[in-house]
């Protein structure tokens, strides 16, 4: 079976699916994820991880594979966005899926903000990754 290619919109369709409320988007989501490659793809699978909601028990479903090397990773503590980015990191993943985390850690923190009463017309959050010259900003 081939491996699936993970890009930044597919990343996000399949979180959007495992973020829903609909538990077949979730099996969906988790079908596809088996012909991941885990280990070129493991910084984009600890966004997902991180930001679905779904819980850790839930991941089995994604396949042994991706359970065993999340699990192993992680281990049993809650996954927190710092150590997030830094898994992401020391796990050598890719740039896009750093640049996912951003996105993600923006759209969370705003949420907050927003949920604390915090006026969002007051305030903008602009993160910025440089990478060779290159820069990506995220609001």
């Amino acid at each position: 079976m081939a491996k699936m290619i993970f890009d930044k919109e597919e990343t996000r369709n399949l979180l959007n699916m495992l973020q829903s409320s609909d538990r077949e988007n979730h099996i969906v989501a988790f079908q596809a994820l088996k012909n991941v490659d885990v280990d070129k793809y493991i910084g984009e699978l600890l966004v997902m991880y991180k930001f679905s909601g779904v819980p850790k028990s839930d991941w089995s479903e994604a396949g042994k594979k991706i359970h065993s090397k999340l699990v192993s990773i992680v281990g049993e503590s809650n996954l927190s966005s710092p150590r997030t980015l830094s898994l992401i990191t020391a796990q050598k993943g890719s740039k896009t899926s750093v640049e996912l985390f951003m996105e993600y850690f923006v759209r969370d923190m705003t949420s907050m903000l927003e949920q604390i009463g915090y006026p969002t017309d007051s305030f903008e959050i602009n993160i910025k990754l440089k990478d060779n010259g290159q820069t990506t900003e995220f609001k």
